[in-house]
Order: structure tokens, then sequence, then C-alpha cells
């Protein structure tokens, strides 16, 4: 996670294209800057293509996250879907540790995407 928060330069697209306009993994390698929902993306292929795990994403109001399903008992902030723990994982919060929700979104509801 550290890695996707920290690899990337962060632009909103409204800066680097003028309109909304979310990346497929691999555009988010060419282009020169990405945003939240481009790094949420990417980071959840990382997760369940590498590590096998099962991972959401979080649309939050103007914001993405994702939260992973951890194997063992992992602690921090998260969501229950289907009685099943999923940990928040923030690849836009930079510093971030797994489990950390950006304070901006610890109170608002999001919207769960499965994948």
């Amino acid at each position: 996670m550290h890695f996707v928060q920290t690899a990337f330069e962060y632009q909103t697209d409204d800066v680097q294209f003028g309109v909304e306009r979310p990346l497929f993994a691999d555009e988010m390698l060419y282009y020169p800057y990405c945003d939240c929902e481009d790094r949420s993306i990417f980071y959840s292929i990382l997760v369940r293509d590498l590590l096998g795990l099962d991972v959401v994403l979080l649309n939050y109001p103007g914001h993405l996250a994702t939260a992973v399903r951890f194997a063992d008992e992992t602690k921090g902030d998260h969501i229950i879907l289907s009685d099943k723990k999923y940990i928040i994982c923030d690849p836009t919060y930079i510093g971030a540790d797994v489990g950390e929700a950006m304070p901006s979104c610890l109170n608002e509801t999001a919207i769960v995407v499965k994948i």
C-alpha cells in the first residue's frame, strides 16, 4: 500500500485532463499523475491478483478507497460486508497504514463496489 501511496504523483483529473477520467491500471503507469480512483483501482488489482485476497472499492463522497479481507485477524478501521470483515486500505492517504481510514471519511457512508 505504501508503494502505491508514494510511487505516483497525485493530481486531480480536472487539473490533468480537464474532466473526470478514471484510468485503467496500465494507463496509470503511462500518465504522469493519478488520483484516488486510479490508485484504488491499481491497488485493488495488485491485492487481488498478487495476493489472492478479496478486495472492494469504497466510494465515499468525493473519494475512492479500498478495503481488503485479510485471512488473519487485522485491526483497524473496517467495514462488515456479508458477515465478513474488510479492513480499510487507502492508497491515497499518504503515510496511512493498513486499517487507517482518511479522517474525512470516518463519519461518511461509503457505497461498496465489489470487484
